[in-house]
């Protein structure tokens, strides 16, 4: 994957939220949400500039989990390894990552298969998660469709990609007031600009937080904003999904925080 482009001047750094680990968390646990971010790739001397979008990105979808009624868990940074992600996601009915991604070597399958690369202190030759590790992450969990997951990396969006798969999801488009699987997955092909992730996220979780629909609250994110060509967001699932967390009120939740 291409270096995204610094985000825009004005974008102001905030500070990381304190993600819990999940260490004591049970094997099954479907009102969890995960919440990951590579930051050491977006920063110097990985790259020639500091990257802020990471946390932000990263921070802001914890912050929308959390007031929709998940218990979010996840890491920021080195954090961020192959190990505690895939442990997490795992067991995680809602799922969150922002990296670099791609179809990468499957050395198992002989094949490429589409994933994620992990943080973990590396600018070069970072471990990466594929969508084989998350099937079988999952399965060992018993835990094989989440609700809401969002890939905000290149090239996971696409047709080609096997990540929707891993989560339980069907690439397929299910239409308001059609019948599918009551899921949501939201991603993007090609390269993806992280000027161009910022406003589309920030707005897809605003309306999330109104009550709207995951189909409405992506509609409306592609006003956003952004330049053409700096995403091409790609979403799969159900039109008409609520991404609230089992036993929540649903619809605008107040509050939040870290637990």
């Amino acid at each position: 994957m291409l270096l995204a482009l610094l985000v825009a001047a004005a974008l102001q750094s905030g500070s990381s939220p304190h993600l819990t680990l999940g260490v004591d968390l049970p094997p099954v646990d479907t009102s969890l949400a995960v919440t990951f971010a590579n930051q050491t790739a977006f920063r110097t001397p990985c790259v020639d500039f500091v990257s802020t979008a990471p946390a932000l990105l990263a921070t802001r979808a914890a912050e929308s989990l959390t007031r929709l009624g998940w218990t979010t868990r996840g890491a920021i940074g080195p954090r961020f390894t192959e190990g505690t992600a895939l442990r997490l996601i795992g067991s995680a009915g809602a799922i969150y990552i922002h990296s670099h991604g791609d179809h990468y070597w499957d050395a198992v399958a002989h094949q490429r298969s589409s994933g994620v690369r992990v943080d973990g202190g590396f600018c070069s030759g970072a471990p990466t998660i594929i969508a084989p590790e998350i099937v079988a992450a999952r399965e060992s969990a018993g835990v094989p469709l989440a609700s809401l997951v969002v890939v905000s990396t290149c090239h996971n969006g696409e047709v080609r990609s096997k990540l929707p798969a891993s989560f339980g999801i069907p690439q397929r488009k299910v239409g308001p007031e059609q019948r599918g699987v009551d899921a949501f997955y939201l991603s993007y092909s090609g390269i993806a600009w992280q000027s161009g992730m910022v406003p589309f996220e920030h707005t897809f979780w605003a309306e999330l937080l109104t009550g709207t629909t995951t189909g409405e609250a992506f509609d409306r994110a592609l006003l956003a904003g952004f330049a053409p060509d700096e995403i091409v967001p790609e979403w799969w699932g159900s039109y008409s999904h609520f991404a609230t967390a089992p036993g929540s009120a649903g619809g605008a939740i107040p509050g939040g925080g870290y637990v």
